[in-house]
């Protein structure tokens, strides 16, 4: 991490983060958010490229949203929401009206 390094991890005593000068807090702030970027990109390719490789199959679940749920410890909707975001299907086209009718006839 490029931060200033006075800079503390995120899980330091409340009394520490307090004693941090301001112009640390902003670079701590600002870094952490550029941090926060990536690891979203990343973990946003790493669901795309589990799901297409039909990952879940290969190691015994029953698909991509159990795999998540059990590896990563979040819930099914959660997973859900991961993966429709990462590999996200194309929606079936419901057919015009039109179409449909000269189709029955």
């Amino acid at each position: 991490m490029n931060t200033h390094s006075t800079a503390l991890a995120p899980d330091a005593p409340a009394r520490q983060w307090s004693e941090l000068a301001d112009v640390d807090l902003l670079r701590t702030l600002i870094e952490t958010e550029r941090h926060r970027r990536r690891l979203g990109a990343a973990m946003i390719a790493a669901v795309a490229e589990a799901e297409r490789r039909g990952l879940a199959a290969d190691t015994g679940y029953r698909d991509t949203v159990d795999l998540l749920s059990d590896l990563l410890r979040i819930s099914t909707s959660a997973a859900r929401q991961r993966i429709e975001y990462a590999a996200p299907r194309a929606r079936a086209r419901s057919k015009k009206p039109w179409r449909a009718m000269s189709l029955a006839s």
